[in-house]
Parts: C-alpha cells; structure tokens; sequence
C-alpha cells in the first residue's frame, strides 16, 4: 500500500474507524466480570447447540466486539467508561435481548453519538465478523443457511452492544 503525504510530505494517516477501533479493543480482554461470565456461558450454550461448535466462538467474538463499541461510544461522549451493574445471566440475557430487537427494528434511545455513525460501525462489524467466519463457506452452502448465518452473526454483534447498554443503564438501580 502506497503511502499518501499531503503537501509538507507528511504522511497522511486516515483516522482509525469505530469497527477498527472496537475490533482493537477487543483484543485487550475489555469485558466487565459479568459480562466474561455472560460471553462464556453462550460460548457454551452455542457450541452445544449448533450444527457447527466453532460458532460458539464466533458468537462470543461478535458479542465482545459489539460490547467494545459501546465501550468506545461511552468515552467519546463523557471521556470515561460508563459505571455498570453486574447483571445475573438471564437479567443480562433478557434485558439486552430487548434492547438488541429495539436497535433492529426501531430507533431505540441507546445511542450516546449520532445513531447513523453507531449503526454504520455495527454495520461495518458485522461485514467483517461475515467476511472471517464465513467467507471458506461461500459456494457451499445454499442462500437460505448463508442468509440463516449472516443473521446469527448480526445477532450476536448487536446483543453486544446492548449487553453493554444493559450493564451501564441499570447502574445504581
């Protein structure tokens, strides 16, 4: 990749996006105790349950890299992480699955920064979580289970993001 330079032969640097950023983020374990114990028992439940049990792994990624975008929503609009609750699992569970159908299907008050930039950056997640898990898969599996596959990815980096916007909601009560 050919470096770019602006006029005094600076390099130009494009800014990191907000999928780059939370896929970072991501790799540095940025998850609070409740929300470990909540990625590893779907890790669990998911790989016992699907046709395929890597993708348990592949849920709780998704699910870590939706959590780091909200963890990175919240310091870019109060400078800090959020404080938390710790939620027991089927709180947790319930509480971001509703949430994670709010995001889906309406414009659910849970963005902290303009809803279109957070959507596009779970958009962006989403491709490329797709692109990495799925991308050996294509031309040998139908449309209708690469349609069922790409939806449970998009589930799982969505749950993410509200299980953070759970933790951080129900802080104090």
């Amino acid at each position: 990749m050919a470096e770019r330079h602006d006029s005094t032969g600076s390099v130009n640097v494009p800014e990191p996006t907000w999928a780059f950023q939370a896929r970072a983020l991501a790799q540095a374990h940025p998850l609070s105790s409740s929300a470990h114990r909540y990625v590893n028992r779907i890790v669990a439940r998911e790989r016992a349950s699907q046709p395929q049990p890597e993708m348990g792994l592949w849920a709780g990624n998704a699910i870590t890299i939706g959590y780091c975008l909200r963890k990175l929503e919240e310091v870019e609009s109060s400078g800090t992480p959020h404080e938390i609750t710790a939620l027991e699992f089927d709180d947790a569970d319930s509480i971001a699955s509703r949430i994670a159908s709010q995001i889906r299907t309406s414009e659910p008050d849970v963005f902290l920064l303009d809803s279109d930039s957070i959507v596009d950056s779970l958009d962006e997640l989403i491709a490329g979580e797709i692109d990495r898990r799925l991308d050996h898969w294509k031309g040998t599996v139908n449309s209708e289970t690469w349609a069922e596959l790409e939806e449970y990815i998009a589930w799982w980096v969505i749950k993410g993001y509200a299980l953070r916007v759970a933790e951080s909601r129900h802080h104090g009560g």
